[in-house]
């Protein structure tokens, strides 16, 4: 599966064509600004034509400059100082870029500025209040189109392989997709550029089926893989319930999972799937019977994943109690759960609702194949 987007209010620098060009010394032009990556890969340096050696560093696909920011932030410091100009065309390249790879959010630690740095900072969105420090400046970047925090939602695997589990993650450009021992996701820009396509096809391989956004335009060659899609789940409603009767699952546990998985057919769940969060089983008779996960974690959400139960023992409410009790631990986390399900598995959307999720239709996917 995939998924994508592009904000309609970040600067016009990210939307055109041609969004990015290689110059002759290796450094990529991102609108108004160059970027080339540091050595190590945990960051770039962003500068101008004519800033020189100043600009900004800013963290990129996870990795963390320091302590300051959490996973699924970019963190941004000045390199040298440049002019009010050049900062000013530098912060809203990495807004943007960062906004393009779902951050969260862009954090700046301000210690040490210049009054007049600080203000430039505050004129491209940046605010103060953060209980981290009081020096800290922060561009929240999780309003979506509707005014609700949930803009990373539109991209949960972009989000979560350029933040939480970007260890598990293989590259090509600016798509991402999990080690195939973990998980069929992959995250592509939304709108996707020319040169997104070309990566998906490098990195997927012709025959490929993967999930986009049912707004996203196909490029000639690309077809649908079939009539149906997904449907993408919220439960900012849904509390959890803690569950002592439920069993955390393990490496040891990963043999029976998999085997209960191909049983009941709930979506795909591979040998190192259980590394990407906690799931939980209920045990009848010492045989696992019924289990459900924990997935996607882009910023501030956690993917409810893998709810099945054997055919013999369902009718008696097993995977409620693992769905509420998973739910709990992500609240726990101060986070907030979320789902995915076919669009033609109506028996557990009408499930999911009745335990206070609501679908959100900007998170609804169709299959396309990889010519």
């Amino acid at each position: 599966m995939t998924d994508d987007t592009v904000p309609t209010d970040q600067p016009a620098l990210l939307r055109g064509p041609g969004r990015d060009s290689s110059t002759q010394d290796g450094r990529v032009r991102d609108g108004s600004a160059l970027r080339r990556p540091l050595a190590g890969g945990a960051g770039e340096l962003w500068t101008t034509d004519r800033s020189g050696g100043a600009g900004i560093v800013a963290g990129a696909h996870g990795g963390h400059l320091s302590e300051v920011t959490v996973p699924g932030e970019v963190e941004a410091r000045l390199q040298a100082e440049p002019d009010p100009t050049d900062l000013r065309t530098l912060l809203d390249a990495v807004v943007a870029r960062a906004s393009a790879r779902y951050a969260a959010a862009v954090v700046v630690d301000t210690a040490g500025w210049r009054d007049g740095d600080r203000r430039v900072l505050e004129d491209a969105g940046f605010t103060g209040g953060d209980a981290r420090g009081a020096a800290l400046r922060v561009r929240d970047l999780r309003t979506a189109a509707d005014g609700t925090p949930t803009r990373v939602l539109d991209a949960p695997a972009l989000a979560s392989l350029n933040g939480a589990h970007a260890r598990f993650a293989e590259r090509r450009g600016e798509v991402a997709r999990y080690r195939t021992d973990v998980s069929v996701w992959t995250g592509v820009p939304r709108p996707p550029s020319p040169q997104d396509w070309q990566d998906v096809r490098s990195l997927l391989g012709p025959g490929a089926v993967l999930g986009i956004g049912t707004d996203v335009e196909l490029p000639a060659g690309w077809t649908p893989a079939g009539p149906d899609g997904g449907v993408q789940l919220t439960g900012e409603a849904v509390e959890g319930v803690a569950d002592p009767e439920v069993l955390e699952l393990g490496p040891d546990d990963v043999d029976e999972a998999v085997a209960l998985v191909e049983r009941t057919r709930p979506g795909p769940f591979l040998p190192r799937t259980i590394e990407l969060g906690r799931y939980l089983g209920i045990r009848c008779g010492g045989r696992l019977v019924a289990m459900a996960g924990e997935r996607l974690h882009p910023p501030g959400w956690t993917e409810i994943s893998a709810v099945c139960t054997d055919e013999e023992h369902r009718g008696q409410g097993l995977g409620r109690r693992l769905v509420l009790a998973v739910a709990h631990g992500v609240r726990e986390r101060g986070e907030t759960p979320m789902l995915h399900a076919a669009s033609t598995n109506t028996g557990a959307i009408r499930l999911y609702e009745q335990l206070g999720f609501r679908r959100r239709d900007r998170g609804s996917t169709r299959f396309v194949r990889v010519p």
